[in-house]
């Protein structure tokens, strides 16, 4: 019975697949200005039916600019690279269930799906097992553009008043897993400075084409007009071949443009690059070489980490509310465990603290392999000369007592000579 239970199961959910059954549109391709995105922006929050196809396209329009793509792929990259582990109640990790946990590629996907929510302001994926593929689950994303996260509808076209349910199939929580963000998503605050920045770009091309191939003029008084038609067409292929034939008494000359170097646009570019910035990562990093220092690079990465760690504290969230449930119902996971980022370690501070400690300690040589990566074949001879002094001392005075038991030795002819005592200045016959 249990056998036949399961095939059902798979039958209804082969039924009821909806990344299959949805009908894609080409997206309208065209320049889009802030008019677009109040119109968008108007749609998705519409109190009645919203609509959010158009708002989604805005969002895949703006990230064709390589700042805003470079930034959102440095704040994934940081939650994506981390460890992260399954553990029991006990916080003891479950190395096998980890271990088959990271070797699904869909971990990933579905990592990214919920920091995609963040960004776009929800995901909505669908998972189908696949037990005799390498890749046990298979993710698909539905399109952002089909989705009413508002009123829980996959719009089969995005002209349609209503959709399917999908909150209440028997499917969702196993199949269907939704990610939710804050508001309209963090593109959402990101549009209007990428619209502002590719207007100054088209209005800085246009600048340098007309500054970099001044306006030529030819002043004539003849009402010929097939001689004035040849003189267009030899300022039109001035360019290509700069050689013309004008009249003894007419006069061509080039028209003076503005000395400007572009610094209005330039200027616009910055600012907007770096409120992106400011927007995905809470700070200006690594590319404000003008007005740039360490301590500076120092204090914004400490602002991202910031961020980032937030981001991998959502994860954890919906990993063992959302992700791992289905994965448990699927037979992909054990029960019991829970989906937790591993401390990160400063590698500099741990290597100084360990050569602080092994002046009085010893350290385990495979310790420091495994840890460093530094092969460790045996102590050292130092010759007798014992460990070297603790940086933290520093220089310290020997005490007074010391002082004079020193001077006394020396005096008395006792002990032997010290080192470091020659003084250039002594001269022996005078």
């Amino acid at each position: 019975m249990a056998k036949k239970k399961n095939k059902d199961t798979r039958t209804l959910r082969r039924e009821q697949f909806i990344a299959a059954v949805i009908k894609s549109r080409t997206p309208i391709v065209h320049r889009k200005d802030i008019g677009d995105w109040q119109q968008a922006k108007q749609a998705a929050l519409r109190i009645d039916a919203p609509r959010f196809s158009q708002l989604q396209e805005l969002f895949d329009y703006i990230m064709d600019d390589a700042h805003l793509t470079s930034q959102v792929l440095l704040r994934k990259s940081k939650v994506l690279r981390s460890e992260f582990a399954l553990v029991k109640d006990n916080d003891e990790a479950d190395d096998t269930a980890t271990k088959a946990l990271k070797d699904m590629p869909a971990t990933r996907r579905l990592i990214e799906a919920v920091l995609d929510a963040q960004l776009y302001g929800y995901t909505v994926a669908e998972l189908d097992p696949q037990p005799d593929n390498p890749d046990p689950l298979g993710v698909t994303v539905i399109d952002r553009r089909h989705i009413d996260p508002r009123n829980g509808f996959v719009l089969i076209d995005t002209s349609d008043t209503k959709g399917i349910p999908y909150r209440e199939l028997r499917e969702y929580g196993t199949y269907i897993l939704e990610f939710r963000g804050e508001g309209l998503g963090l593109l959402d605050k990101a549009v209007p400075h990428v619209l502002f920045k590719r207007f100054a770009q088209s209005c800085w091309s246009e600048f340098c084409e007309v500054c970099g191939m001044p306006p030529r003029v030819i002043k004539t008084n003849t009402q010929d007009p097939n001689l004035r038609d040849k003189y267009l067409e030899m300022l039109s292929n001035y360019g290509s071949g700069a050689n013309g034939v004008i009249d003894i008494d007419d006069e061509m000359e080039f028209v003076a443009t503005n000395a400007s170097n572009g610094e209005a646009y330039e200027n616009l570019i910055r600012v907007c690059s770096n409120e992106i910035s400011l927007l995905i990562n809470g700070a200006v990093l690594g590319q404000d070489t003008r007005y740039g220092s360490n301590s500076k690079e120092e204090t914004s990465s400490d602002l991202n980490d910031e961020i980032v760690e937030a981001d991998m504290a959502a994860v954890e969230v919906a990993m063992n509310t959302v992700v791992l449930p289905a994965l448990v119902a699927l037979g992909l996971v054990p029960a019991g465990r829970r989906f937790k980022y591993q401390e990160q370690e400063d590698a500099t501070q741990l290597f100084d603290q360990t050569m602080r400690a092994a002046q009085y300690f010893e350290i385990d040589p495979e310790w420091v392999k495994t840890k460093f990566g530094i092969e460790v074949t045996g102590i050292r001879n130092t010759g007798g000369l014992g460990m070297p002094p603790d940086p933290k001392q520093g220089d310290k005075k020997p005490a007074q007592g010391d002082d004079e038991d020193n001077d006394n030795k020396t005096a008395k002819g006792k002990g032997k000579t010290q080192q470091n005592a020659y003084n250039p200045d002594f001269d022996p016959f005078v």
